[in-house]
């Protein structure tokens, strides 16, 4: 006959035993309940080669614009293990999202989607797929390289599960120098959470997305590594000497403006299909022109998070991204000159300048780059009647040096490539039909151009 230590003995092991149980049932459940599988199929390869991905999706009651509603997530697995997520930011909009499975070998290859709910807003309950669309490169495709040397992103921590900062899109530029060839890596955010300000954004660089430079992939003669630099915190270029996955190097986002570290993971990754541009004539913006829903994303941030007002003020809060004149600029500055904007409408005395008159806000570097002026609400190209450019002078010279240095301040303006509104879709519009020649302005000068909109 048992005692009653005996018997609490045992009703504490069936009670542990059950609990157990109960734990795994519910444990199970949580991850069925987590997990939806959206698509399943397989594929064959006949000789090695990098496999990309066109996913072709959309999300039913979602809008990036809208907390609680911004965009379900999906998992990606290949031959049964987890490759990479994908945050479906289009909406219910049928999107074809472009990424990249990396390098397959020879045989038989399994794909599969799961929704993932425990990164999916709320409301993100449905995701229609038309197409997972498997295509190989093998290594005689011209953009084999390109996508054989491509960086994946494991995702910033503090983003996860926020909607915030999500890489956009990934263009690559094939730089050539003798026997070297050099691959450059760059993604386009959703914006950043740290660093310049929005208002500033939008005055020196024209967006409020944030286009970062990743990794340099340098090639020999013969087509290996010879070397990879890439962008470290506070914007310094670092040597990589992290780890790579079948020759595509891995990077951690790592600091609210979105540079990187070689080292660490998180709980997500994302591997986007780069796209090949040539920016010897182009700004970096205008490979978001090319790929115009990339506007739409960023103004559906920017309302989201609160950053859009119909108050005149500087900082965090900007006016409705329709409200600005986008202008896309060739110019040089040397010796310490800043650049600047400015736009006259019809009947109205006033300029409207890009830089509100701050130094900060005006623009130092050369090239190809953008710039915004904000108009009054529902200004549209034919209410424009003159566009001026400007060239200031940095900092306040009193030293010989600085005055030296200063008599050869100047700003050449060699072209204004485009002009234009977003329209009411939050992407570019006609542009204005303006062609100005090259103009030489020494500093404290001004030049303005008028306008004629007709066609």
């Amino acid at each position: 006959m048992m005692d009653k230590a005996d018997m609490s003995l045992k009703a504490f092991k069936t009670f542990f035993v059950i609990g157990v149980t109960a734990m795994a049932l519910l444990l199970a459940f949580a991850q069925l309940v987590s997990a939806q599988t959206l698509i399943e199929k397989s594929f064959k390869v006949e000789s090695e080669a990098e496999a990309t991905l066109d996913l072709i999706a959309s999300v039913p009651d979602t809008s990036w614009a809208k907390s609680g509603s911004e965009a379900a997530t999906v998992s990606i697995f290949l031959d049964g293990k987890k490759h990479q997520d994908a945050i479906l930011f289009a909406g219910a909009k049928q999107f074809t999202y472009r990424l990249l499975l990396g390098r397959v070998a020879i045989g038989e290859h399994s794909l599969r989607i799961e929704l993932n709910r425990q990164q999916s807003a709320a409301n993100a309950i449905t995701v229609k797929i038309a197409d997972a669309k498997v295509t190989l490169i093998n290594n005689s495709h011209p953009d084999f390289q390109m996508l054989a040397h491509a960086p994946i992103l494991f995702a910033r921590p503090d983003t996860i599960g926020k909607f915030s900062d999500v890489p956009l899109l990934m263009y690559c530029e094939t730089l050539k120098e003798a026997e070297k060839t050099t691959l450059r890596y760059t993604v386009i955010f959703s914006n950043e959470d740290g660093g310049t300000q929005t208002a500033a954004l939008m005055a020196r660089w024209g967006r409020t997305t944030d286009i970062e430079w990743v990794v340099d992939v340098e090639l020999d003669a013969n087509g290996r590594v010879v070397n990879s630099t890439f962008q470290g915190a506070n914007h310094v270029t670092k040597t990589f000497q992290g780890k790579r996955e079948a020759g595509h190097p891995l990077f951690l986002t790592e600091t609210v403006n979105n540079n990187f570290s070689d080292q660490g993971d998180s709980a997500m990754r994302f591997t986007l299909r780069p796209i090949s541009v040539d920016l010897s004539n182009h700004s970096r913006e205008w490979v978001m022109d090319q790929n115009p829903w990339t506007y739409t994303v960023m103004a559906e941030e920017m309302t989201r998070e609160g950053k859009i007002t119909d108050e005149r003020t500087l900082g965090a809060r900007i006016g409705d991204l329709r409200n600005y004149l986008y202008v896309d600029v060739a110019s040089t500055q040397q010796s310490g000159a800043l650049f600047s904007f400015a736009v006259k409408l019809k009947n109205d005395p006033r300029w409207h300048t890009s830089d509100f008159g701050i130094s900060s806000y005006k623009i130092e570097r050369s090239g190809y780059f953008r710039t915004t002026v904000r108009l009054p609400k529902g200004t549209t190209l034919n209410q424009i009647e003159r566009l001026a450019a400007r060239c200031d002078l940095a900092g306040n010279p009193r030293s010989k040096e600085e005055i030296a240095k200063a008599a050869a301040a100047q700003c050449e303006l060699g072209s204004i490539n485009n002009v234009f509104f977003l329209n009411d879709s939050y992407q570019p519009g006609a542009s204005l039909p303006i062609r100005v020649g090259a103009v030489k302005l020494l500093f404290g000068e001004a030049i303005d151009f008028p306008v004629s909109t007709r066609r």
